[in-house]
């Protein structure tokens, strides 16, 4: 009952912060590979902020000052960058970021983490936070779903798929870029406040390479834009993830596997789902 209780809640956790990213490289077509970068952001300003004043309400809103700031980096970049620039560049943030962190040892304490974090009352129990955490991650699921239907949705879709037959129509592409970026920015931070809480450590080794890797192969094998497909890809993958654990292999075999073993998934998925991804253009 545990394991299920723990593969609940670890599913929880992640969902707001691949839903939003989904909402920016799925749905919006945008070619950006900085969420980790992002999630550093808030996670370290969240429980740094906590560490100084002792008050998660201070600390949340720092936090989510600090996501957003990153998040219009981000959009300002897509806004300023061709497809192929953007991805170099916030893969590059993601990169600095995470340097930053592990060099800047006497603020963040660098490769030793953040221990023993304390987990906010309603979070004391296993139960109570994988019930916490379903909860909230229910209620991005529905209005993220009801935002892919609205106009907002439409106007996304429409400067992904035909930009300019979009603008011609007068959509805004920096209104609702901009947009998309802010709200994947709070996504991440729903997801960084509640991890380092569950494990009662913020370390590094939880934003690196493989996390992005992770996310990528969720959403191709999602279908990018779907909500609800996406959702049911975290579980999977998610259960698949944490049933490696029961394999007889040494603990520096783990991550590696784990690493390759996603870098398969996402290479037929997107293999599978090639002619989405890459769509022909179209002619007259």
């Amino acid at each position: 009952m545990s394991f299920l209780l723990h593969l609940l809640a670890v599913t929880a956790i992640n969902i707001p912060s691949i839903l939003g990213f989904n909402l920016v490289f799925g749905k919006g077509k945008i070619s950006h590979f900085g969420p980790i970068g992002v999630s550093i952001v808030a996670a370290y300003v969240i429980f740094l902020t906590l560490g100084f004043t002792g008050s998660y309400p201070i600390a949340i809103s720092a936090g989510l000052m600090g996501a957003l700031l990153a998040g219009l980096l981000m959009s300002w970049m897509a806004l300023r960058l061709d497809p192929d620039g953007l991805a170099i560049m916030t893969i590059a943030v993601h990169l600095a970021t995470l340097a930053v962190v592990l060099n800047w040892s006497s603020l963040t304490r660098g490769a030793l983490g953040i221990p023993h974090i304390p987990r906010m009352a309603a979070l004391d129990s296993l139960p109570a936070f994988a019930g916490t955490a379903t909860a909230i991650a229910t209620l991005w699921i529905v209005f993220l779903w009801k935002l892919n239907r609205s106009q907002f949705g439409r106007k996304l879709a429409a400067l992904a798929e035909h930009p300019w037959h979009a603008a011609s129509l007068g959509i805004n592409r920096a209104h609702i870029h901009t947009a998309a970026f802010l709200l994947s920015a709070m996504g991440a931070v729903l997801t960084s406040l509640l991890y380092p809480q569950y494990q009662h450590l913020l370390h590094p080794s939880d934003y690196t390479f493989a996390s992005l890797i992770f996310f990528l192969t969720v959403i191709v094998a999602g279908r990018p834009g779907s909500v609800l497909g996406v959702t049911l890809a975290t579980l999977l993958l998610t259960c698949l993830k944490e049933a490696l654990r029961f394999l007889p292999l040494p603990l520096g075999m783990l991550g590696p596997l784990r690493l390759l073993l996603f870098g398969v998934i996402l290479l037929a998925a997107v293999w599978i789902r090639r002619d989405t991804l890459f769509p022909k253009p179209r002619t007259i």
